[in-house]
């Protein structure tokens, strides 16, 4: 399974698929079937998903470490439709059609805290990067930010009273920069430090704005969707749009591959489209895969695999036993073991590790993740060098060209002296 990148669906049910192949996976629903599963997220381990219904029945976590098992039932009848995980997954926020957002302690199993500065139903919610701030927004077209640290929140600001917002997102690279939509179908991007408006893309869409996503790849892309039947692709940098495609049925979700080469939409008909951005001008593969509109898509957080061989020489029933260590380091630190024993020589499986080996095994690994740590920061020590050199190289050279073509003093001089040799001259002759 950790092989596969993994994306899940919301709608009348839950779907797990295969992002290249777009198979099912896994199928099921934690919720009442009557209503559509409204939201959903992935843990930072990519073990765990967290969803709540459109009635907010109750907020769920499922297991996904074999089959999908709820394993942790919150918000019992509060009326959560809208879920956010931290990036340590040990803090879940949600919002609904009671007004409040709730901030959950999945450790402790409690309700860490609630806020109530909204007047009506929360429509959005989400952490920053740095899961010091919680970002919401409502009906009344107010978005709020929330301190974590200090427990104060923002000055409600927005697209303007009464424009429900109905997505919000916070940049993946510029950790300050948060996108907004809205169901007057206007796109808003905002410093998220100031609350000040970066940018208004007013009338963007037609039709309400549903979704929208910032590129993981690339600083200056993010694109929405709407039930105009729209993607609309836009540059950060020069606040402009750079492309539009109309699709065949109004669009309610949106997600990047983690890669950030392609680009996955949900539409209002249960169907999901396949986009490679290098081309928009067609899907790439379209799948059903709902009977009600498709409401959220989410792709399973980027892991880097880092695939360590050791080759260990134990004495076990005469055959030597050689083991594969292979963990997955993810980009929040967290990292899982999986062990499998390869014989040479002998039939069958070695038998079970002693926790003598188990303990060589876990020393090999944290000593071959201190490497992998040491080369990442010299890496990283080397670039911010190059970078400066770079920089302080091209200094010089602006440098020189200004001092060769700007007026200098001594240019200054000759021009004085000659203007005085002219009205010497004409004076005398």
């Amino acid at each position: 399974m950790e092989d596969v990148t993994r994306l899940v669906s919301s709608g009348d049910c839950l779907k797990i698929w295969d992002s290249t192949s777009m198979t099912v996976l896994e199928q099921f629903n934690p919720h009442s079937a009557t209503h559509p599963v409204a939201q959903v997220c992935w843990s930072s381990s990519n073990q765990y998903l967290v969803s709540a219904s459109s009635i907010g029945d109750k907020l769920v976590v499922s297991s996904l470490k074999s089959s999908p098992v709820p394993v942790m039932e919150l918000g019992e009848g509060k009326k959560q439709t809208r879920v956010s995980l931290n990036s340590t997954s040990q803090f879940l926020v949600s919002g609904g059609l009671d007004n409040t957002v709730n901030i959950w302690d999945l450790k402790t199993k409690r309700l860490h805290r609630s806020l109530k500065d909204h007047k009506e139903e929360v429509t959005c919610v989400s952490f920053n990067g740095g899961d010091s701030y919680i970002a919401s927004g409502s009906t009344s077209g107010e978005i709020i930010l929330h301190s974590i640290t200090t427990n104060l929140s923002s000055k409600p600001f927005g697209h303007g009273p009464n424009v429900p917002i109905h997505d919000l997102r916070y940049s993946l690279v510029k950790r300050s920069l948060l996108g907004t939509v809205s169901d007057s179908g206007s796109v808003a991007l905002w410093d998220a430090n100031t609350q000040k408006e970066l940018h208004l893309f007013e009338g963007a869409h037609k039709a309400p704005c549903s979704g929208l996503a910032f590129s993981p790849a690339n600083d200056l892309l993010f694109i929405t969707v709407g039930l105009d039947k729209k993607i609309v692709c836009y540059d950060t940098s020069s606040k402009m749009v750079f492309r539009n495609k109309q699709v065949e049925s109004p669009l309610t979700a949106i997600d990047f591959t983690p890669d950030g080469a392609g680009l996955v939409v949900g539409s209002t008909q249960g169907r999901i489209y396949l986009y490679d951005l290098r081309n928009l001008s067609a899907p790439v593969k379209i799948t059903t895969a709902h009977k009600t509109s498709v409401t959220c898509i989410r792709f399973q957080n980027s892991t880097s695999k880092l695939k360590v061989q050791l080759s260990v020489l134990f004495v076990q029933n005469h055959s030597r036993v050689s083991y594969e260590v292979v963990f997955f380091f993810s980009f929040d630190g967290c990292f899982d073991l999986n062990l499998a024993a390869v014989e040479s020589g002998a039939e069958g499986r070695g038998a079970p590790l002693t926790s003598v080996q188990m303990d060589f095994v876990r020393n090999m690994i944290h000593e071959a993740l201190e490497d992998f740590r040491d080369t990442c920061h010299r890496d990283i020590i080397n670039l911010q060098v190059e970078m400066v050199r770079q920089f302080y190289i091209q200094l010089t050279e602006i440098h020189g060209l200004i001092e060769k073509y700007s007026v200098n003093d001594s240019l200054i001089e000759e021009i004085e002296r000659l203007r005085e040799e002219n009205k010497r001259l004409r004076a005398n002759y």
